[in-house]
């Protein structure tokens, strides 16, 4: 039996809170299984969980681009992005003829993860240890669109809150994902201000060496290409700001594309 190809999309940013785009979005999937593609569609939700911090006169933190999250705020992410981002994406998608089924890393034990601190009295941002990914080919074989909140559960059973990216990341290389599409406010990985539009890992070194590529998309690099040395085809950078940009990533026309040969 032939493989069914795997695209896994992750989407933040103000792309993420524009529900026009994502309808635009949603089609531009469908598409994609039309064709007889799988679709994980995987989101983070950062303006959301700011504003419902700011009602609660919280200020949130960030250390080298990760959010940090007290015990008291879990709940706040929880709600924010199990509930009010996850079931918006899921209305979103079903109306255009995705049969979404939203959930979360803690359901069904799909993502297990620790504190990245090492204390999780202090600290409920988490890095992944463990995952399954039954529940995932059970949606699938069902007719079933994913659409997954990273949010999961540590080794006490407590929620943790999980980096989207990350998330992403490791689902991508669990699947060994054909390819893996990051949509935020960037328009991809930048030389100055022009875009670059074909990285491999030994360029990608050497542009991160040579001061090209700097700041939070040296880790975002970098882990494209540790997902590549783990089996993903592919991984795509841009963002999506008119209907169609998906196809234009996918083709190469946006964004960066990152692989271990030429541009396809």
């Amino acid at each position: 039996m032939a493989r069914i190809p795997l695209s896994i999309v992750k989407i933040g940013g103000k792309s993420a809170e524009n529900n026009e785009l994502i309808s635009a979005l949603a089609d531009e999937l469908r598409a994609l299984q039309d064709r007889c593609h799988r679709i994980l569609l995987i989101h983070g939700g950062g303006i959301t969980i700011s504003e419902i911090q700011d009602k609660y006169g919280i200020k949130p933190r960030f250390v080298d681009g990760l959010r940090q999250t007290a015990p008291a705020e879990m709940p706040m992410v929880d709600m924010a992005l199990s509930g009010a981002v996850n079931k918006r994406l899921v209305r979103l998608l079903r109306i255009r003829d995705l049969n979404a089924w939203g959930l979360c890393g803690a359901d069904a034990g799909i993502l297990k993860a620790e504190s990245v601190t090492g204390s999780a009295e202090k600290n409920r941002t988490g890095k992944v240890e463990s995952l399954d990914t039954h529940p995932f080919e059970i949606l699938w074989d069902n007719g079933y669109t994913p659409v997954f909140a990273p949010p999961a559960t540590d080794s006490l059973g407590r929620g943790i809150n999980i980096n989207a990216d990350e998330a992403a990341l490791s689902l991508s290389a669990a699947f060994k994902a054909d390819q893996l599409i990051f949509i935020s406010d960037v328009p991809g990985v930048l030389d100055d201000s022009r875009i670059i539009r074909h990285l491999t890992p030994e360029i990608a070194e050497e542009k991160i060496e040579s001061g090209v590529i700097t700041g939070g998309m040296i880790p975002k690099v970098r882990s494209a290409v540790g997902a590549l040395d783990k089996g993903v085809g592919a991984v795509f950078i841009g963002n999506y700001s008119n209907p169609g940009d998906l196809g234009g990533i996918l083709s190469g026309k946006l964004g960066t594309l990152i692989n271990s040969g030429g541009l396809k």
